[in-house]
């Protein structure tokens, strides 16, 4: 499949779409036509880092699926890890004053720990904000609460694991008192303290691929991750978290995804004008 005359860094449409299938089968991220510049601004850099004579033979190599570092490096680079500390503020006060004080309730009844995941972690923002609220709501709970944030790159994992974030990511939604009591300073920069890292463990795989054996859990985020990935692999998604939920457990998604086009059995609760799902019991 050698091609003459291109480029080091051309991308056929062939090319392409063996990355879009790739993405598509292996992770779930849809990648849509008209975005080969995006691949190939990306993957250029990866070229001459793995010593590749062109794009083209590095693309063929991820395909042959004999390089897993290869692979999490181009998944690492193409994937979306946008994300900053209480995103959204509607959805994180429903948490604070509705959702985890309930979760609480309920588990101190039953005698059981409280379990959350969050889904598409990246680099951690998100499961250290819900780290947060529960210190605040119940913290002689925080002994008793598992938090899994899963994410499909190992290197965003790896940072989330570190806890440790730049000025401008601690200022977007940490409040100051928030900064002093979760967080020192570590070379220049903020690192979460170690009370709430322990609060968390980090797993790595992909939402469309094989999952690890996982808890049943009281509350499941998935935010602004779906909106990624095809209708038909949104709802089988939605299909394979609900088993891994407790009846009547919480499922949040983001501001802006609707679950009303899929079969699933959740049903929708609106209050505190945000809104969050709930697992049936049936």
């Amino acid at each position: 499949m050698k091609k003459e005359n291109k480029s080091k860094m051309n991308l056929s449409q062939e090319d392409f779409g063996l990355v879009q299938s790739m993405l598509s089968q292996r992770v779930g991220i849809s990648l849509a036509s008209g975005k080969e510049y995006l691949v190939v601004n990306r993957l250029s850099p990866l070229v001459d880092t793995f010593n590749f004579d062109s794009l083209h033979g590095l693309i063929q190599t991820l395909y042959s699926g004999n390089n897993v570092r290869l692979w999490d490096e181009v998944v690492d680079v193409l994937a979306v890890h946008e994300t900053f500390f209480f995103r959204d503020q509607a959805p994180f006060q429903q948490l604070e004053r509705e959702i985890l004080p309930a979760i609480c309730n309920e588990s101190e009844k039953a005698g059981r720990e409280i379990r959350i995941w969050s889904a598409g972690a990246s680099t951690g923002q998100e499961a250290y904000s819900i780290a947060m609220l529960i210190s605040e709501i119940a913290p002689h709970l925080c002994k008793r609460v598992q938090i899994i944030g899963s994410d499909v790159s190992s290197k965003v994992l790896q940072s989330a694991a570190d806890g440790v974030y730049r000025k401008f990511e601690v200022s977007r939604g940490v409040s100051q008192d928030r900064l002093d009591r979760y967080f020192e300073p570590h070379d220049g920069a903020w690192r979460v303290k170690q009370s709430l890292r322990e609060m968390v463990q980090w797993k790595k795989f992909s939402l469309a691929g094989t999952w690890p054996t996982l808890p049943s859990f009281d509350l499941v985020f998935i935010r602004n991750v779906m909106v990624y990935f095809k209708p038909e692999t949104r709802e089988a998604l939605l299909n394979r978290i609900a088993p891994v939920m407790r009846p009547g457990g919480r499922l949040v998604v983001g501001s802006a995804e609707s679950l009303m086009s899929y079969q699933h059995p959740f049903q929708l609760v609106s209050s505190m004008n945000a809104t969050y799902y709930t697992r049936s019991n049936g």
